[in-house]
């Protein structure tokens, strides 16, 4: 070590600041490498990822900027639970029987149940119960289907709600 030093002091001055310039550089580059750039990558990353929250809290709002007003909801609800107006007449079973006369397999309205067998295209099967619900009787309770040769053969058996 003593040789180090003797080799060190019979250095001119611009040299011993050079070489001191460079260590100091060095100390400092080990310094960066150690201690700050982890930091700097771990900076990197959370800016990473508070940019992906931020993208996802702006397609939440485009979602629910989407949706309609909690206002016009309330008054769509409000629509839609008012009882239907006394306007339209009931149908009668009868009625929508005779309308779907072309379609009437079997009609039994003297039997208990009543007993309704017709033949529909899917397409109409669904307004059928729609129709049956407008009418004072309920909507079947039991029915089957069977597909042949495409159309549905459908039966209901229309019972009231206190039949055993």
């Amino acid at each position: 070590m003593n040789d180090l030093l003797q080799r060190w002091l019979m250095l001119t001055l611009p040299l011993r600041i050079g070489w001191l310039a460079l260590l100091s550089l060095v100390i400092l580059m080990l310094v960066w490498l150690v201690m700050i750039r982890p930091q700097q990558q771990v900076h990197a990353s959370q800016q990473r990822q508070l940019e992906q929250m931020r993208q996802q809290q702006q397609q939440r709002q485009q979602k629910l900027a989407a949706l309609p007003a909690l206002d016009a909801l309330h008054t769509e609800i409000a629509l839609l639970q008012q009882p239907a107006s006394g306007v339209e007449a009931r149908q009668t079973l009868e009625s929508i029987v005779a309308a779907r006369g072309a379609q009437l397999e079997a009609w039994h309205p003297d039997s208990q149940p009543q007993q309704l067998q017709l033949r529909l295209a899917w397409p109409q099967f669904i307004p059928l119960f729609s129709e049956l619900a407008s009418t004072t009787l309920p909507v079947p309770q039991r029915f089957q289907l069977q597909a042949e040769q495409g159309v549905l053969n459908t039966q209901l058996w229309l019972e009231n709600d206190d039949a055993e």
